[in-house]
């Protein structure tokens, strides 16, 4: 298991996106003063648990992180500081809109300690911006991430692709202007109809199969040219420039989940605890409740397949017996697996199993049919 991170989540935007369905909703008027009491105290309480672990990575997700003024974000990473021990290298990320962030606000956020900016920009092109639900425009786009060039050692963008009417041509296009923008991580995602979402309620289409893999297979090829390999389904970074808290959820590493809606992974005592916060953020910062389960050993198996096989690396044989006790395969259909392996889905050998480009198209229908 690889490292102990923190997961910060504040849950406002200035407006809910289309396609969204993270636990997020629109506000403007901020008690940044009771933010900072509810961060602590849920913090504090997670410290007297975990005493012994050193942090790794702290992450300010959201919602729109770079709302938060820079005392709060600030006093939240010297908060953390105070009750763990925490490493030398440590990645403290934050994701921010390029609608709410400017040079000044970069300066502050790396003087409270940020190190790690991911840039919410999805499209390079106005119109599919405003579709999208986008507040900023491509130029404030470009803007944002040249002076986040300046002021951060990490820089990373997110992009949907996949979007109605958005041609091969069209994204081959668009994506070589992405790998002009020389960044050296990129999460790049295809758009997905979730329930619930406006775009859902209106019937939007994601693409078609066939057009879904020939997108998949050109970014794959693209961004490994231009020296980003994919280490993750939609991940794609320098070798050595990977998102590290991102790592720890699917490598099966520990970490807290502090803030509405947040979900966490540690163990203490022998036993894997599972959190998940209260989803409304009145009612987590009044009490920061949070539901809490014990994982049994199949349960936590289970979780690991699914998230390493999103990987590069896939599941390692030895980190996974080293974790659960037993070797993957006790959890898997054999059957199932050796056909996966015929008709190039998977590869297993004495170092784990991997997904290959052609299984991670099919990735959640493989992992339902996979495991016993």
């Amino acid at each position: 298991m690889s490292g102990f991170g923190i997961y910060i989540h504040w849950p406002f935007c200035r407006s809910k996106c289309p396609y969204c369905d993270f636990a997020s909703r629109a506000e403007k008027n901020f008690d940044f003063q009771a933010w900072k009491t509810a961060y602590a105290q849920s913090l504090k309480s997670y410290a007297s648990r975990t005493e012994n672990k050193q942090v790794s990575s702290i992450f300010f997700g959201g919602g729109t992180p770079s709302l938060m003024n820079e005392e709060l974000v600030s006093f939240v990473i010297e908060t953390i500081y105070s009750l763990w021990k925490t490493k030398e290298d440590i990645e403290i990320s934050l994701e921010a809109n390029p609608c709410s962030i400017d040079l000044e606000k970069m300066r502050a956020l790396k003087k409270a300690g940020i190190n790690r900016l991911s840039v919410g920009v999805q499209a390079l092109n106005d119109k599919d911006l405003k579709f999208l639900g986008r507040l900023h425009t491509v130029e404030q786009a470009l803007e944002t991430i040249k002076n986040a060039k300046q002021v951060f050692p990490l820089v990373s963008a997110d992009f949907i692709y996949g979007r109605p009417d958005q041609s091969l041509q069209d994204w081959r296009v668009e994506l070589e202007k992405i790998l002009e923008l020389n960044l050296k991580h990129l999460s790049l995602y295809q758009l997905t109809i979730e329930e619930g979402t406006v775009f859902y309620k209106k019937g939007v289409q994601p693409p078609e199969e066939e057009l879904a893999a020939d997108l998949f297979e050109l970014t794959d090829r693209l961004t490994y040219q231009a020296g980003l390999e994919r280490y993750e389904v939609s991940n794609h970074a320098v070798k050595g420039d990977e998102c590290r808290h991102n790592l720890l959820y699917w490598q099966g590493g520990e970490w807290l989940g502090v803030g509405p809606a947040a979900h966490g992974r540690f163990t203490q005592d022998g036993l894997f605890y599972a959190t998940a916060q209260d989803k409304n953020p009145a009612v987590w910062l009044n009490n920061q409740m949070a539901e809490e389960i014990v994982l049994e050993s199949k349960e936590k198996a289970e979780e690991l397949i699914f998230m390493a096989l999103r990987t590069r690396e896939g599941i390692d044989r030895k980190t996974f017996f080293n974790v659960i006790g037993k070797d993957p395969e006790a959890f898997m259909d054999t059957g199932t697996l050796q056909d996966y392996q015929t008709d190039g889905f998977l590869i297993c050998d004495q170092n784990g199993i991997r997904t290959t480009a052609k299984g991670l198209m099919i990735l959640n229908a493989l992992c339902r049919t996979l495991l016993i």
